[in-house]
């Protein structure tokens, strides 16, 4: 049976406008009632027939990004790259940002039919299979980066091995006692990237028979000022590390933070290797991980665009290397 927005309005017990207003991401309904309309539209099964046609027969030449968490530099610098390729399209780019499940599940279950854009890229947000098969059932082209989906096209690096390089690094320069600091392993969005790190993390050190050491291993929150008190705790164990593996740079700024507070130095005392390859880390000398984060986004933009203007729809997996960038913060053991 096929419903229509007049029976969405019926069970929920509104009126047509407001299911509407939903529908069109209005921001004038009040949270309780949008969740209810929401649960009956997925109860139901309902689809805004007039957007599914407009989808079909017009284009609205925009291209959404759904990335959560923008203000992070990781996001910014994949953006960059998303932008530099769509700038040159003709296309509009529209960012949504999501920070909880709530949001992720009102924007995958609105977006895909509304006909506001003819694509969606999709960065770090890994999705339900309800969440994809919404995606699945309004054609809607649809690209993924730093993550992945079956059937759709990804572009992606191996946060495994790039953890593994991390570590053998710092085991080749001497070391035997390594930390991991980490972003929380179990996120409420989802994202297997410090577990993918913590398992290359681990894979490199019984590779060299070193203990993984609980006391070692310390997931968290992300961003500076955990990298630090966090580094605090580690150089307080009865036997601290000698060198510290960090899921970001920015964690890693944070344990240089907490080693000048100590009057320690930075890969003399501690050696110390982060993630991603900032822009400050070459300021500050940081060994670390380089992710290309800007030709990530480059990589998914041009993707999706061969997809909306030539018709190239065969799902493709594109892995980019990773490399180890050697800087003053890893220097051999004392």
């Amino acid at each position: 049976m096929a419903y229509t927005i007049k029976d969405v309005a019926r069970r929920a017990g509104v009126g047509i406008a407001t299911v509407s207003r939903v529908l069109n991401d209005s921001p004038n309904v009040l949270p309780a009632t949008r969740a209810r309309i929401l649960a009956i539209i997925d109860e139901l099964g309902y689809r805004p027939n007039q957007a599914a046609r407009q989808l079909v027969t017009a284009r609205s030449h925009a291209i959404a990004v759904v990335l959560p968490f923008l203000t992070r530099p990781f996001f910014i610098e994949v953006l960059r790259g998303i932008e530099a390729v769509i700038a040159q399209s003709g296309y509009q780019l529209i960012i949504f940002n999501v920070e909880t499940i709530e949001q992720r599940e009102h924007y995958f279950g609105t977006l895909p039919f509304l006909g506001r854009t003819d694509g969606l890229i999709i960065l770090s947000l890994p999705l339900g299979s309800i969440e994809l098969q919404r995606l699945h059932d309004a054609e809607m082209p649809a690209v993924f980066i730093d993550t992945s989906a079956p059937g759709y096209s990804s572009v992606e690096v191996d946060n495994v091995a790039g953890a593994q390089l991390a570590v053998e690094h710092l085991i080749q320069r001497g070391h035997t006692r390594i930390a991991y600091i980490s972003g929380p392993l179990h996120p409420t969005l989802g994202f297997p990237v410090n577990r993918d790190r913590k398992q290359g993390y681990e894979l490199a050190l019984l590779a060299h028979q070193l203990p993984v050491r609980a006391e070692y291993i310390r997931p968290g929150g992300d961003g500076r000022a955990i990298g630090c008190a966090t580094a605090l705790e580690l150089l307080d164990l009865p036997e601290p590390p000698t060198a510290i593996f960090t899921a970001s740079d920015e964690q890693a700024f944070g344990v240089i933070d907490a080693l000048t507070m100590r009057g320690l130095v930075p890969g003399k005392d501690v050696a110390i290797v982060g993630y991603d390859d900032l822009e400050l880390a070459r300021y500050i000398g940081l060994t670390t991980i380089r992710q290309p984060m800007e030709q990530m986004g480059r990589e998914g933009a041009e993707r999706l665009l061969d997809n909306l203007l030539n018709g190239n729809i065969e799902p493709t997996i594109q892995v980019i290397p990773v490399t180890l960038i050697e800087r003053a913060t890893t220097s051999p053991a004392s």
